[in-house]
């Protein structure tokens, strides 16, 4: 307050401290705290979520490896491809959620597929035995695929009704042509699922 003019105004103050709880430092990761695990395909190493970064870890020998080592951004749901070359994991880094898929040494920059124009969560990524398409859902209950080489997602089918916990399961075929899957019906029964990634159509089996 100027007592010659009688006008306010305002006074920036920053204060710079030591901020302890903000300084790097290494820390432990309590079992509690590690999800989505998922074992390679030779069994030599396990993928999983931490602390919103990805890491693999030895089954006997070896080094823990932080294959994305981000503090701005939260990845989740790693799933190890069947040759065992790439993990795929979902990033926020972008602002929205997209689909990572890095080598699984953690050595190179990942491969970002953008997940469409509608913002959502994704979950559940699964590789095709060939480890060409991946799998995944939403919190629409919407199962979609995307070709690892590129391209654009494809929307397979959708539940009617429920939320996180609806039991929508899908898996693939061993010739990665066919997706197999549950989703609630008008009845409110449920039946499974063939979806046919040549013809783009699916047809109920039970």
């Amino acid at each position: 307050y100027d007592l010659n003019s009688h006008a306010e105004r305002t006074v920036a103050v920053s204060i710079h401290g030591d901020l302890p709880s903000l300084t790097p430092k290494l820390t432990h990761i309590n079992p509690p705290e590690v999800q989505n695990l998922a074992i390679s395909p030779t069994g030599a190493r396990v993928v999983a979520e931490a602390h919103g970064d990805i890491f693999t870890f030895p089954a006997e020998k070896g080094e823990v490896r932080n294959l994305t080592g981000t503090s701005n951004a939260a990845e989740r749901d790693p799933a190890w491809s069947p040759d065992g070359k790439f993990i795929a994991y979902f990033s926020d880094a972008s602002g929205e959620y997209q689909l990572y898929i890095r080598d699984q040494d953690g050595l190179h920059a990942p491969k970002v597929i953008d997940l469409g124009p509608e913002p959502s969560f994704f979950y559940r990524p699964r590789w095709s035995p060939d480890s060409k398409r991946i799998a995944f859902m939403d919190k629409h209950l919407r199962i979609w695929y995307v070709d690892v080489a590129g391209g654009r997602p494809v929307k397979v089918d959708a539940g009617l009704r429920g939320g996180f916990n609806l039991p929508i399961e899908y898996a693939w075929s061993p010739d990665s042509q066919w997706l197999v899957y549950t989703r609630d019906l008008e009845s409110q029964l449920h039946a499974l699922f063939l979806y046919s990634t040549v013809t783009h159509t699916s047809k109920q089996v039970s």
